[in-house]
């Protein structure tokens, strides 16, 4: 770790629907912040929709969580 890195903790976190884009905020405390009483820091992140759709792949796979059920669709709902 080098002294430029900063080490936090998630506290929130919020996106908004861009269009093509989506806009993810994250409210993160270090410690420092956190005794003295301060608000979180707040940081917001411009990714494109493949890009927020790998994120949310990836934390579910080192999460070690399963992924949502698959919906059926309409066809198969007719035949099942």
């Amino acid at each position: 770790m080098t002294k430029d890195e900063r080490i936090g903790v998630l506290v929130g976190w919020s996106s908004r629907d861009l269009g093509p884009n989506v806009m993810l905020e994250l409210q993160t405390f270090e410690r420092d912040s956190w005794d003295a009483g301060e608000e979180p820091d707040t940081s917001r992140f411009f990714l494109t929709r493949n890009q927020a759709t790998l994120l949310a792949n990836h934390l579910l796979q080192v999460s070690g969580a399963q992924r949502p059920p698959r919906r059926r669709g309409w066809l198969a709902s007719l035949f099942g």
